[in-house]
């Protein structure tokens, strides 16, 4: 009897043990239905895709800024073309009204029509300094017509020299930068010449910058700011004229200086040859 009673209760206890052991978990305990229900009102609502929105929406952007550098840039280049006017002095601005629409400044289409505009420019600049050079011969005391003629000599005379240059390259010959001027100075005469340089901003005599120690010129009496006007007589407008003068003649003899010194004329005597200053530098056109 007593081991019967213990077969049972140990067959009890066994029995407990393996409900415990194979109960279901929690989430599976959960109705099958309901679960279902779960999966089918995932399945009917509508899938949000947050990432392609996104990046629409950053290529929207993107789009934006590269239209807004892009009328930066053409404001640059119109800003460029109009320097480049501007330096060749040129009359045409680089930006002006659409007149067909009147929408505002059209800037260039591409760096041809830029290179077009600043050609036109450098052309209405040489046109400009022409009619300023004509101005100041008029107001140097020459005639209209007269003026006009001689700005027509000079660039005549430059196109000479530049022959000269051409052929005394080609031939190895050695030639004179400024014959030209010294054909319009006997044309002109030693008065209207000098107006003609004086128009031109060129210098009409050999400024003395500095005075070699123990020279002629320093013995004589020179001094640094005095203006050579003539030597031994001749008219010299620049150096390169009074250094060929001091060629001539024979070398030691006594020549006579003129010199122009704080607007007062003052007469110097130096041996012919070498004088010894340093003259000042050459201007105009």
């Amino acid at each position: 009897m007593l081991k019967t009673s213990l077969l049972v209760l140990g067959g009890l206890v066994a029995g407990l043990a393996i409900a415990f052991v194979l109960r279901p978990a929690p989430e599976q305990a959960a109705p099958l239905e309901a679960r279902v229900g779960d999966a089918a009102s995932t399945v009917r609502s509508p899938a949000r895709d947050d990432g392609s929105a996104g990046r629409l929406a950053a290529l929207e952007r993107a789009l934006d800024e590269e239209i807004v550098q892009r009328a930066v840039l053409e404001d640059r280049v119109a800003e460029l073309a109009s320097q480049l006017e501007a330096l060749g002095e040129g009359p045409t601005p680089a930006r002006e009204l659409d007149a067909s629409n009147g929408q505002g400044p059209a800037p260039p289409a591409n760096m041809r029509e830029i290179r077009a505009r600043a050609q036109a420019g450098r052309a209405g600049g040489g046109q400009q300094a022409e009619r300023r050079f004509v101005e100041q011969l008029i107001a140097e005391g020459f005639a209209p017509d007269r003026a006009e003629w001689l700005v027509r000599r000079t660039e005549e005379l430059r196109m000479q020299a530049l022959q000269a240059q051409y052929d005394a390259q080609r031939s190895g010959r050695p030639m004179d930068p400024v014959a030209g001027l010294q054909s319009l100075r006997t044309e002109l005469g030693e008065a209207d010449y000098e107006r003609y340089l004086k128009a031109d901003g060129r210098p009409t005599a050999v400024p003395v910058r500095e005075v070699l120690a123990s020279s002629p010129a320093e013995r004589s009496g020179l001094q640094p700011g005095d203006e050579i006007v003539a030597y031994a007589g001749k008219r010299v407008f620049d150096m390169r004229e009074l250094n060929a003068l001091t060629l001539e003649g024979t070398p030691g003899e006594s020549v006579v200086v003129d010199v122009r010194r704080d607007g007062q004329n003052v007469q110097l005597v130096m041996p012919r040859g070498p004088i010894g200053i340093f003259g000042g530098g050459f201007r105009g056109r």
